[in-house]
């Protein structure tokens, strides 16, 4: 048997080229990294990534079904066409006939504003005055479930009954079935959608579908299948190395005692909240220690009604609270928790936000990640949207910077140009982020640190309150010091407070987001930032490499 055929998985890695590599160890999923990646591959004679880019390109449609704007862009070029599969092409030529973009300067104007109930509102008008146009079907589908409504969206969404549009309609109501909870209805449309969003898509989304549901062994199969079929789909592989590896169901306690630091301004509702989940959580070898940041509300009052109960559970002087005449913000409040003596007495150190709701096996996921990743910087988890969980606030984010880009200018509004990758914001949860690996960031809502590291990392970083980017600056050092983060995606906390597109950003908050930002780029050298990320993706290669084998036996098999 040649090496070829023996290992499949691991030949066709080592036949793409390296600038395609690197994207897709980035995943294979969210519209712009989708069409990205299509877009490094067009004019190509080699039939391994034309089919690589048609899938892309499929992939991006159906996770957006209805973008007719997208869909009429891709067939009316030449060398986009070429790569979309010819089963593919007719819902998407369905979609692109019945979208128009409408005038309608007032929606577009609402949009930014974030107002959902007057988005909506706008949304029921323009579909009650043009109904045959897709363009409002596209946007109900897009802001109610943002807001998660699959009622409203599913009655505003509804398609009509043309040649083409069969699947694109099991495709969204599926997506809706998802967002109800209704894993095996949802398995069912999917597969139902044929191979109209390429030859992979049905029986990728009913895997996942059916693993929600809780069935493995039917999404074991299902998976693979849609694996043999779109090879390059890191998101795929990855996904399915941990089900097969057992590591989704994996948890351990953390080898030493672990101090959890909480940090609280006049949310006492929320933490009374936080507290409750980590009271009802396994907690064996914890300490609590929650600095009241100079709150003005009962946040005094909530903490000494949990003093009592955690002590009784956990053991006395384990649960400690610090009170502050004045709020110093995220970073200091950090800083400050990081260098009590008492914390210093723990093997590991763990900040939580105070707004956040904990399953109760989180301390022991985490120690999974650590079982199986010892040597990280740092450790966390996948944050979702507590309102709506199908939304992802952060998840694995990795370091993006151009060695041949401009050189760093302080003129400009990002002075020293890099970023991390935000795959997760691209699309709705689906399943695919619940994988386990290396990463160059988590979000500082959930995060483990060797309490020892931590200190030897420095402090974060005070000119970042009061609290963007301070978590993110943190982890670059460690990136550059060679010491990466790890993604416990099969972990997930619910956090309270609404990030990206289901939130209002007041014009403030906004400013100082960008200032922050720009600070950060000024602290670290370019240099240092293009090693960094080069490291990161020799880092990725080789946790990639090792997870082909577990998946390529099954696939031969």
């Amino acid at each position: 048997m040649t090496d070829a055929a023996a290992r499949p998985l691991t030949a066709l890695w080592d036949s793409l080229p390296e600038p395609v590599r690197e994207r897709l160890r980035l995943g294979f999923t969210g519209k712009l990294h989708l069409l990205d990646l299509a877009g490094r591959v067009l004019g190509t004679d080699d039939p391994v990534l034309a089919s690589l880019g048609g899938d892309a390109l499929c992939a991006a449609f159906a996770e957006n079904p209805l973008d007719g704007a997208m869909a009429r862009e891709l067939l009316a070029r030449d060398d986009t066409r070429a790569l979309v599969p010819a089963a593919a092409r007719p819902a998407m030529a369905a979609v692109a006939e019945a979208w128009r973009r409408p005038e309608a300067p007032d929606y577009f104007a609402l949009l930014p504003t974030r107002d959902f109930p007057a988005i909506r509102r706008r949304i029921e008008l323009g579909a009650a005055g043009d109904p045959d146009n897709l363009f409002w079907r596209e946007q109900a589908l897009s802001i109610g479930l943002i807001d998660n409504d699959p009622d409203w969206t599913e009655r505003l969404a509804a398609l009509p009954d043309r040649p083409g549009l069969a699947p694109v309609r099991d495709n969204v109501a599926a997506c809706l079935a998802l967002h109800r909870g209704e894993h095996h209805e949802a398995a069912r449309l999917f597969a139902a959608t044929g191979d109209a969003f390429g030859p992979s898509f049905a029986a990728l989304r009913s895997g996942l579908a059916m693993l929600a549901a809780g069935d493995a062994a039917s999404a074991h199969l299902l998976l693979l299948r849609a694996l043999a079929n779109a090879p390059w789909n890191t998101s795929l592989l990855l996904r399915a190395h941990d089900l097969l590896a057992g590591w989704d169901d994996l948890r351990s306690p953390l080898n030493g005692s672990v101090a959890v630091l909480l940090y609280s301004w006049n949310k006492a509702v929320e933490l009374d909240a936080t507290l409750r989940a980590l009271y009802e959580s396994e907690l064996s070898g914890a300490s609590l220690f929650v600095l009241d940041n100079g709150s003005t509300d009962p946040t005094a009052e909530v903490l000494d009604s949990w003093r009592g109960r955690f002590e009784s559970r956990l053991g006395r002087d384990r649960f400690t609270t610090i009170s502050l005449p004045v709020n110093i913000g995220a970073p200091a409040a950090r800083n400050w928790l990081m260098h009590l003596e008492a914390v210093g007495r723990h093997d590991f150190a763990c900040y939580l936000d105070d707004d956040v709701d904990l399953p109760a096996d989180w301390l022991l996921r985490l120690g999974a990640a650590v079982r199986r990743y010892p040597d990280a910087g740092v450790w966390g988890c996948k944050v979702a949207d507590h309102a709506n969980p199908a939304m992802i606030q952060s998840a694995d984010a990795h370091l993006l910077a151009d060695p041949d880009g401009p050189a760093p200018d302080l003129t400009r509004a990002e002075p020293n140009p890099f970023r991390l990758s935000n795959l997760h914001i691209q699309t709705f949860d689906t399943g695919l982020f619940d994988i386990l690996r290396p990463c160059a960031s988590v979000t500082g809502c959930c995060h483990l640190f060797r309490t020892a590291g931590l200190l030897a990392s420095g402090d974060f970083a005070l000119h970042l309150s009061p609290t963007q980017y301070d978590d993110m600056e943190h982890d670059l050092r460690l990136c550059e010091a060679g010491s990466f983060a790890v993604y416990q995606g099969h972990l997930a906390v619910r956090h309270k407070k609404r990030t990206g597109a289901a939130t209002r950003v007041a014009g403030p908050e906004l400013g100082n987001a960008l200032g922050n930002k720009y600070k950060m780029q000024t602290m670290h050298e370019r240099g240092a930032i293009i090693e960094a990320a080069r490291r990161e993706q020799e880092l990725l290669d080789a946790d990639l490499r090792r997870k082909l084998g577990t998946v390529e036996s099954p696939l031969i098999s």
